[in-house]
């Protein structure tokens, strides 16, 4: 039978619709993070310059969200073992130094490595929504969502920025700039910003992105509580909430504004409880394989694309073939270039590179099973 087929509810003690979020997540990053030509990509699958939103500044806070999910489905708040907190420590630090391997590769310059990512906010949210979960009831985390997301606004609209005298938003001088520069200056993502996208500031509302994403978890392991129609609402209400507060606190993924943090966490909870009402306790076809595979392996295939994605982009080939070109330019215009439409190009080769991972891991899914590998 095909992995993933005529599955049920639970394969592993896992939750069939938690991992098809994630795998449909995992998908839509690497569609977004490889364009065949970065000259060339639907607005879409860009993220917003600053204030605003598109459909790609969805995927980062829904990993985030997930991660959150992941934690209240794992962890009994009842039952903590002893060794919990020293196996959640070493996880956290793999990935966080995974996160530093994937940014310094292939050169590794210690002198300008960039110290925040992905990986490392992941971390770093995975550990706070873990000692959370532990400690506050249900009550509890919703008032620390609170006071983190008001905190948050407060923080933005009446602290003036050291050396601006003012409180500020701007692009180029604002809080989240300031304390990056003061603290990582040199190793932040400085390409046209003064500040970093996965900054430190801006780490905190993403707990609150992360805690809504318990309080679903919470919500899809009790199998009681609110019935399906009124989570959905409470999703909605949230995400109402945060296109409401957009007017006085604009949306800005850049900087994970508390509205955004409503308007993505609110998705999340829709999201999370219409998957938890059409995939858990049902019979799947084939279909639904691909993306359990990815969710499954989600970190695997992130480091592996953008390690990938770089070796593509730094082997420079021979004068002899492509004239010199690099091997993605090469492979791009063999495969793809025959392509009239630049944009639908682009997207293919990032549906390429999408099909290869998600063999890869459907593979090792296989070979897992027939007890191959580990």
């Amino acid at each position: 039978m095909p992995y993933g087929a005529g599955m049920s509810a639970k394969c592993a003690n896992r939750i069939v619709s938690v991992d098809f979020l994630r795998g449909l997540t995992v998908a839509f990053m690497v569609v977004a993070n490889n364009p065949g030509d970065t000259e060339n990509v639907y607005r879409e699958l860009v993220h917003a310059r600053w204030h605003g939103w598109t459909a790609v500044d969805f995927i980062f806070p829904m990993f985030l969200f997930l991660v959150g999910v992941s934690v209240a489905l794992a962890v009994r708040t009842d039952a903590v073992p002893s060794d919990l907190l020293p196996r959640a420590l070493k996880r956290a630090g793999i990935i966080f130094l995974l996160g530093l391997f994937v940014n310094g590769f292939p050169f590794f310059n210690l002198d300008t490595l960039r110290i925040p990512g992905v990986l490392q906010r992941i971390a770093v949210v995975y550990l706070a929504a873990l000692w959370l979960h532990m400690k506050l009831t249900r009550s509890g985390i919703v008032l620390t969502v609170l006071g983190i997301l008001v905190g948050y606004w407060l923080l933005w609209t009446f602290v003036p920025v050291p050396g601006l005298g003012r409180p500020s938003m701007d692009m180029e001088y604002n809080l989240e700039g300031w304390l990056d520069q003061t603290l990582l200056r040199g190793h932040i993502w400085e390409y046209d910003t003064p500040w970093d996208p996965e900054g430190l500031l801006s780490t905190v509302p993403c707990v609150a992105m992360a805690l809504f994403g318990v309080l679903a978890g919470r919500w899809l392991k009790s199998g009681d509580g609110p019935g399906w129609t009124v989570v959905v609402l409470m999703g909605l209400g949230l995400h109402l909430t945060g296109l409401a507060w957009n007017e006085w606190f604009p949306i800005n993924k850049l900087i994970t504004t508390s509205s955004f943090v409503l308007f993505v966490g609110g998705v999340g909870i829709m999201l999370t409880a219409t998957a938890h009402r059409l995939l858990d306790g049902k019979v799947h076809g084939p279909w639904i394989a691909p993306f359990l595979a990815l969710g499954r392996n989600a970190l695997f295939v992130y480091v592996t694309s953008q390690l990938l994605t770089r070796v593509l982009y730094v082997t420079t080939l021979p004068e002899l073939f492509c004239d010199g070109k690099t091997l993605h330019f090469c492979l791009f215009d063999r495969f793809f270039g025959m392509v009239g439409d630049k944009y639908v190009a682009s997207v293919f080769w990032a549906v390429a590179l999408l099909g290869v991972l998600t063999a890869a891991v459907m593979l090792l899914g296989w070979l897992r099973q027939r007890r191959v590998v580990r």
